[in-house]
């Protein structure tokens, strides 16, 4: 049975995010692989940690998984269905059909309502619909269960293979016998963590305007779980670094895209009287600096001239 993501964290389901935070830091620091190099338990401990803050961590996906626990991955999918039975007039739909029915490459069971129409060709009855699928799915590869009605055999439930690295807005094409032919096209689902370009993941860092200026080590998430990245001093807002092999597979190959985290630096809202205080320090001194080199410049400028 899996575990609750807030037992693995030691929170309570009513904490902050704040509270939230603190506790992924405290557990990761001490769980980490480096700290315990040759404790298997620790470091297995290690990804349930990361893989319980990727989804309480997140405000969108702790909704999701508050509402519909250890089926929040496919929240979207179940409010479809609960908006097509209200549609359509009371039409029921079978949750076991839709989880219980497929094979995750990652282990994980679940299934997939087909909603398409079937359409008469000259040949085969064409059948067509929609796969949606997350970016976690795209990661991975999956393995996706389909309901069609068979003319004169009734329902018939087949299975489809969403490849690796999918783009949003393929087309897969089956044809189970010579009577059938099925067009399926990919849907993609937005991520709150990333945008896509490629083979490659894009994703914004917060970081505030101290570190920026004085360095900072920032937390990144990829797909497979965070990573820490040294942000150097006197970074620049918009600046955007490289993390190689951290994006989507390139098709079945062994090769990875990069992830591209971007710094998006953030100025203090509102500032105490201390602080006020010492920022108009700083800029008192960093205007005398400027003001000497200033002056230097000119009078280099005023022998020169003289010559």
């Amino acid at each position: 049975m899996p575990q609750n993501y807030y037992d693995i964290l030691g929170v309570s389901r009513n904490a902050s995010d704040k509270d939230i935070k603190s506790a992924y830091r405290r557990m990761a620091r001490k769980l980490h692989p480096d700290v315990n190099p040759d404790d298997s338990r620790a470091q297995n401990q290690f990804k349930k940690v990361n893989e319980a803050y990727e989804v309480v961590g997140d405000p969108a996906r702790r909704k999701d998984y508050d509402q519909f626990g250890d089926n929040w991955k496919h929240a979207d999918q179940i409010r479809n269905v609960n908006a097509g039975r209200s549609s359509t007039g009371g039409i029921g739909f079978n949750l076991g059909d839709l989880f219980g029915g497929g094979r995750g490459t990652g282990g994980n069971s679940f299934g997939d309502m087909f909603s398409g129409s079937g359409t008469h060709m000259r040949g085969p009855v064409r059948h067509e619909g929609t796969l949606e699928v997350s970016l976690d799915e795209v990661y991975a590869g999956v393995t996706r269960r389909i309901s069609i009605n068979s003319v004169g055999s009734g329902p018939r439930n087949l299975e489809v293979q969403v490849p690796r690295g999918v783009r949003d807005g393929r087309k897969i094409r089956l044809r189970p016998d010579n009577d059938t032919e099925i067009i399926l096209t990919v849907n993609v689902r937005s991520d709150s963590r990333f945008s896509r370009k490629g083979a490659n993941l894009l994703t914004d860092i917060a970081v505030n305007l101290l570190d920026a200026v004085l360095g900072c080590e920032v937390e990144v998430p990829t797909i497979t779980g965070r990573v820490a990245l040294q942000i150097p001093m006197g970074t620049q807002n918009g600046r955007s670094f490289k993390i190689k092999g951290k994006g989507l597979p390139m098709g079945d190959s062994k090769h990875f895209g990069d992830l591209y985290a971007t710094i998006n630096v953030r100025l203090p809202e509102s500032l105490s009287d201390e602080e006020r205080q010492l920022y108009k320090q700083l800029r008192d001194i960093r205007s005398a600096t400027s003001g000497e080199r200033f002056a230097r410049i000119g009078e280099d400028n005023t022998d020169g001239a003289g010559d």
